[in-house]
Order: C-alpha cells, then structure tokens, then sequence
C-alpha cells in the first residue's frame, strides 16, 4: 500500500519511501520545503501500516493541529500536514483498518547513553526519543559530531525501532543502519559521539506467557509507603516461602526503607569551587573513580538485576552506596532497581540523592529533574502534595533546558483534578 504526499499549492505529488521519508528545509530531506523546521516530520512503513513522526515543536501541524517533537500519528486518506508554510494531502488507497490499542503498548526500555567524557545517564524510555544537537531534542548534546537530528527511538507494533535522520548512517551493533532497523535487547547503537546501549524487558502480556503455571493461589502483598514489618501482625505468624515463586520483594521493600532512611540523613558534600587547573584536576579524578570503582559495581549490579536476582543486585548496591553515596551512578542503578519492580515509593530518595550532589556541584541534571517530576506524579495520586512537587520540578526543568514543559504540566494539573473531584473553577452546570 503506497503512500503519496501532494503539496496543496503546486499540486506536486511524491511517493513516500517505505523506509525514510524525511520532509523539511534540510539538504538531504526528501521532500524539501520552503521554509519551516529543519526537520518537520518523518514518514515510514511498518509491516502493519505507515506512521507519521513530527521532529520539531514549531511549524508542525497535522490536520490544523501542532504537533511536539517525537509525536506519532497515524495517516489516514484525506489528512494534512503542515510543514512550515507547505501544505501536503495525504493520499492513500484505503485506510488500514488495524489500528489496535496494542499497537501502541511496547516492552520497557530503557536507555543507557554514554557521552564522549565517559559519564553514563540511564532513561526509562517512556515516549518515542529525539537525539540531536537542537534545544527540544530529548537526548541532546553540543557536538558537531553529533547531527541537529540524528536519530529517533519510537515503539511500534509491540516493537522498538531506530530511525535514522541524518546524512550519515548511525550504527547498530557495529553496522550501518541507512533508514531505519528493529532492535533487541542488548543493542547498541551508535549515534554520532553517543553510545547507547539498549535494555528491553518483555511486555506483560510476554512475561504471563513465559511465566511457569502457578502452583496455588496466593494473595498478592500491595507494596507502598504504609508497609510496616514491624508491626505484630507481620511477625507473629510467619508464612513460609515457596522456593520457586521469585524474590521475596516484602523483604527487599523494607531492606529499602533502612537505605532510605541511612540515605536521607547523608548530607552532600561540601566542596569549594575550583577553577583553571585544580577544576581541571579534580575532574579527571572523579572520572578516574567512577571508572574503577563504580563502573564494576554498577554493572554488576545491571546484571543481576537483569537477570532476576534482585536480592543479590540490592546486597551490591546497599553496601556500595553506604561506602560512596555521592556516586550518581550508584544511585541511579538503585534507582532502576527499584523501578524494575514497581516499588516507586523508594524510587524518590535515591533521585533527590542526585539532585542534591548537583547542587553541590553548582550543575543540574536535566535527567533526574525530569524522571523526578514523573516519580512525584505518581506518588501524588497517593500523596497529593508530590503534585506540587511535580510541578516544582518541571518548571526547574524547564529553566535548565531552555524546553517547554507546558504539556506536562497541563496533563499533570488535569489529573490532579480529576483525583481531587473536578476543577476547583468548574460552575455547578
């Protein structure tokens, strides 16, 4: 099933590549406009269907709509596009008529992106992902190596896909990848100077399937803030395990809550500001100790993690972040740990660990802002004044990328409401 784009103004017509159809002012787009982003939108085939990706926040509309960077739709005969001042009619023959909700489901990814100084930051990939140099690229960085566009991550039919956007191929475990490759667990891929590596976990519907047929039924023990095993009634009748039903997650929920408390009374520490040669200096030694003392801890922690041994990844990591809790790395593997099985009343303290030795350091990490303001959104609906909190912190972010949360902050107000009943303003009728 072809694809056509025909400019509204000319009446031209161009058939859409299967693989890559980029439309913008850039040189190697394919269909090149007037004016308008350097990129405005990507469009490719799957084997389901076609889809349709804006790449900039400004000068992107789809039938009179803007769009935000990483935004997917599905083309239907008949829509519009607007790419700066061009106008292109979708044509195409029919409608594809499968267009599930389970399309849009995809396995847990998370992104583990090393920059060229060796410092690695981990994203729990919840949205399709830009890399570039420009401002509103999700993974950006300030290199002429890497391109304003270089790459787009985005889920797709239970899927994950990389789509190339630059002039040159981007890699994927050592080979050029032209347009654009489905990925696995464990790839890396090669974008510009960045290195990202890839972990995929299955989807829920793929670990029911994979899971062993359970032996009996048993009730599952809600973990959140209110667990107290130190209560009577948790210790008096102690209900033995069964070998086989997976890590004991009460255990490691309240092995938890002591790092936490240890974490929270550490204070940050205290340096006074270098310049020239000693800043120089000391930077080369904090590169030189995450690299052999908390590189192999962190990674073997990963490993473990990955492989389901979480009581063993927690044991490497709590005896770890007692030793150096002023290591991000350290704490971001905590972090992940804790994520990976949903106890995101520990996710907090280990991120605002983070954040506090960037303060320390006179720095910010757009990263832990961002993942900070997901956590206390989902802790609000428990604990309403993390909203605030949320909020406090996509405005913080906002200020240190120069990038509009409005959308994010508007959906977050608009769940809080609806927590609290309605709108405060809302009239009676």
């Amino acid at each position: 099933m072809d694809l056509h784009l025909q400019n509204v103004l000319t009446g031209d017509t161009v058939k859409a590549h299967r693989e890559r159809t980029l439309i913008g002012s850039a040189e190697h787009a394919t269909v090149v406009t007037e004016t308008g982003p350097y990129l405005g939108a990507l469009v490719a085939c799957y084997p389901t269907g076609w889809a349709l990706y804006a790449l900039s926040d400004q000068d992107v509309t789809y039938n009179r709509r803007p769009l935000h960077a990483g935004q997917c739709v599905i083309p239907q005969k008949g829509d519009l596009l607007g790419v700066g001042d061009d106008r292109f009619t979708i044509l195409i023959p029919s409608t594809d008529p499968r267009r599930a909700e389970a399309d849009d489901i995809a396995p847990a990814c998370f992104a583990y992106v090393t920059n060229p100084d060796g410092m690695e930051e981990c994203r729990a990939v919840d949205h399709n992902l830009l890399f570039g140099r420009l401002a509103y690229c999700h993974v950006q960085l300030a290199d002429t190596r890497l391109s304003r566009l270089g790459a787009l991550l985005a889920p797709r039919d239970g899927c994950w896909y990389v789509h190339n956007l630059s002039k040159k191929a981007i890699g994927r475990n050592r080979k050029a990848v032209f347009t654009f490759a489905r990925i696995a667990d464990g790839d890396e891929l090669l974008v510009g100077p960045l290195v990202v590596r890839l972990e995929i976990k299955p989807s829920t519907a793929e670990q029911a399937a994979l899971a062993p047929a359970p032996t009996g039924s048993r009730e599952r023990v809600p973990l959140s803030s209110s667990i107290a095993t130190d209560t009577p009634e948790a210790t008096d009748t102690p209900t033995p395990r069964d070998p086989d039903a997976g890590p004991d997650l009460l255990a490691l929920h309240a092995a938890g809550q002591e790092l936490e408390a240890w974490l929270k009374r550490q204070p940050p520490p205290t340096e006074p500001p270098k310049s020239g040669l000693g800043s120089w200096l000391g930077a080369q030694r904090d590169r030189l100790r995450r690299f052999w003392l908390d590189t192999p801890e962190t990674t073997m922690a990963r490993s473990l993690r990955t492989s389901g041994r979480l009581a063993e990844a927690f044991g490497v990591l709590d005896r770890a972040v007692r030793n150096r809790s002023d290591s991000p790395e350290l704490l971001r593997e905590l972090y992940r740990l804790y994520e990976s099985v949903g106890m995101i009343d520990l996710c907090y303290r280990p991120l605002r660990h983070i954040e506090k030795l960037a303060q320390a350091r006179s720095t910010q990490d757009p990263w832990v802002l961002e993942t900070l303001a997901q956590v206390c959104e989902k802790l609000g609906r428990d604990r309403p004044e993390m909203f605030d909190r949320a909020i406090a912190y996509w405005d913080r972010l906002e200020a240190a990328t120069g990038t509009s949360c409005r959308r994010q902050k508007s959906d977050l107000m608009a769940r809080r409401a609806l927590r609290d009943g309605g709108y405060v303003n809302a009239s009676d009728d």
